[in-house]
């Protein structure tokens, strides 16, 4: 089975759905390519049940040849993972992002205009006699979660998705209104480009008129996300050489950055990062992998194009970022034994953890009204996934978050942490904010038989963190029926141990909900409003906005509606 029409499948081309299950395995890791690594659930741990506060914004990856990884994610603080499958469960406060994978169908160097889809847009399907969940079986069991549809979708080669972009707008088109008719709620998110770069900004333009001239209207997105790596895409050679990062495919080569070995055309590592300083702007050097500069050209380039494109207010998800290049052999003084930058000098723990520290401070530090998202404050960036939280010998295992004994420590122990790790930690502690906001109070009705019988209501108020740290501590909501709070009704303990963490990064979560009963209420219109943490028990970073607007009751004498109209008052009236 795969997850397109019967007329778009091509029967003889046996065995697409089996490498696409053995794709999803893989450990990705950016466009440097890697060993293929089969892929099992992650072994449950007692320690993974504790709740634990996180950092919503900071998310880490997990790669297939660390499962026993995962128990560190609370240490890390980190309040997200994903693992670029669509095979992954939540722990108490951390947030697993769902990946369906795709890839194009192809024989050799021939390409079909067919895809493949994983999971299969199905409920359940078979494969050598063996009964699977398909796509609908994940979103019934895990409504509302974010779906990245694809990963590095532009890149050529046979770990990543590697799909033309005309026909990623055809995917994306029918994976999307897939994925809402099953669960309305879901979050679909564009797959990742590696970069922002001109080539692959060129890639989404060509998605993006595809989806308008194919079906009419604008593509629908309810979360942006890219990658961010410094990666040449390109040699200096006339006929266009692929470079680490790679050319996106069908686009115009003479937009990709060059790679280069001579030191020459490079920023000296000595002088500050800044574009004055660097010798080729359309040279991407090794020894500017961690530049800070780089990084924030690309981050301000994803939104430039997105609000070229009306999506400025929507959220954009760095959903992976870290170093790629490794360090095998590394010494004291920055060098090492494997790719060494054009100054000699390698990823040194100090080196990536600086970069850490520097990118993590932009995004949450910059803003910007003109791009930015106006629902976080006009940031730029609204969550970010570092790659990853550990690597075992392969690309990218400069970035790791634990070190490599790991394994030896009990599940979760700090000591475990790398430097980068530490770093990590550090940084989504430092910027860790707790707010809790009023929604609003719901509209309540109730019928009696008669006029001097009294109705029971249920109040419902609903109230988000808009903070970053989760929540984990119980605190009161109180609903009174006066707005200056002087007139209680009752009181309602919300107490995260039992329902979860309140987490926070609302401006992509569901509003929560306190609930309690008006009980004994005659025929009549009242009106209520609720105080979020009314006892003062959780240290906000405002205490003035923990108020609902009014909600409106109404108990109506039943025998008397049919007659009348009981309609509860609108604000105001």
């Amino acid at each position: 089975m795969i997850g397109v029409t019967p007329a778009r499948v091509r029967p003889a081309l046996v065995g697409v759905l089996a490498f696409i299950w053995s794709l999803a395995a893989t450990a990705i890791m950016g466009s440097l390519g890697e060993p293929v690594a089969t892929f099992q659930p992650p072994s449950n741990n007692a320690s993974q049940d504790a709740i634990v506060a996180t950092n919503c914004r900071f998310g880490a990856a997990q790669v297939p040849d660390a499962l026993e990884s995962r128990p560190w994610l609370p240490t890390l603080a980190a309040g997200w993972y994903a693992n670029f499958t669509p095979y992954g469960g939540s722990l108490p406060g951390v947030e697993y992002v769902f990946t369906a994978r795709l890839r194009q169908v192809r024989d050799g160097d021939i390409r079909y205009p067919e895809y493949t889809v994983l999971p299969p847009l199905v409920d359940t399907y078979e494969e050598d006699g063996v009964i699977h969940p398909g796509m609908k079986r994940y979103l019934e069991a895990n409504p509302g979660a974010i779906w990245l549809i694809g990963n590095e979708i532009e890149i050529d080669n046979y770990r990543q998705d590697n799909i033309m972009p005309d026909l990623y707008a055809q995917a994306y088109h029918e994976i999307y209104h897939y994925i809402k008719s099953i669960d309305p709620t879901a979050k679909v998110a564009i797959g990742s480009v590696t970069m922002a770069t001109p080539g692959r900004l060129q890639y989404l333009d060509i998605i993006w008129d595809t989806y308008q001239a194919r079906y009419g209207v604008p593509m629908p997105v309810d979360v942006w996300n890219f990658h961010l790596y410094i990666l040449a895409e390109r040699t200096m050679s006339p006929t266009p050489q692929y470079a680490d990062g790679k050319i996106a495919l069908g686009t115009d080569p003479n937009l990709a950055y060059f790679s280069t070995n001579d030191s020459t055309l490079c920023p000296s590592p000595d002088l500050p990062d800044i574009a004055a300083n660097d010798p080729r702007l359309d040279v991407y050097c090794k020894a500017e992998h961690d530049s800070l500069r780089i990084f924030s050209e690309q981050v301000y380039n994803m939104r430039r194009w997105m609000k070229a494109h009306g999506q400025q207010n929507k959220p954009l998800l760095l959903s992976e970022f870290g170093t790629l290049y490794r360090y095998e052999g590394g010494q004291p003084d920055g060098t090492c034994a494997e790719r060494p930058d054009e100054f000699g000098q390698c990823m040194h723990p100090v080196r990536v953890s600086n970069y850490l520290r520097r990118t993590v401070n932009f995004m949450e530090n910059t803003r910007d009204p003109e791009l930015g998202y106006p629902r976080d404050d006009f940031r730029l960036i609204q969550r970010w996934l570092w790659y990853s939280i550990y690597t075992p010998g392969l690309i990218g295992d400069s970035s790791k978050l634990l070190i490599d004994t790991y394994e030896a420590y009990p599940p979760g122990s700090p000591d475990a942490l790398s430097m980068v790790g530490q770093a990590f930690r550090e940084e989504a502690l430092a910027h860790a904010t707790r707010n809790l906001v009023a929604g609003s109070a719901k509209p309540a009705v109730a019928f009696v038989e008669s006029a001097d019988d009294v109705g029971d209501v249920l109040l419902t108020a609903t109230f988000r963190n808009d903070g970053t740290y989760s929540i984990i501590d119980p605190f009161v909501v109180t609903f009174y029926s006066d707005a200056a709070l002087t007139s209680p009704i009752g009181s309602v303990v919300i107490d995260p141990t039992e329902t979860g963490p309140v987490t926070g990064c609302s401006w992509i979560e569901d509003d929560l909900t306190a609930r309690i009963v008006w009980a004994n209420l005659p025929v009549g219109s009242y009106r209520y409003w609720a105080k979020i943490d009314s006892a003062g028990q959780i240290g906000e970073m405002t205490e003035g906005d923990n108020v609902t607007t009014s909600g409106v009751v109404g108990v109506y004498d039943s025998g008397q509606f049919a007659y009348r109209s009981y309609l509860p008052l609108a604000p105001g009236e």
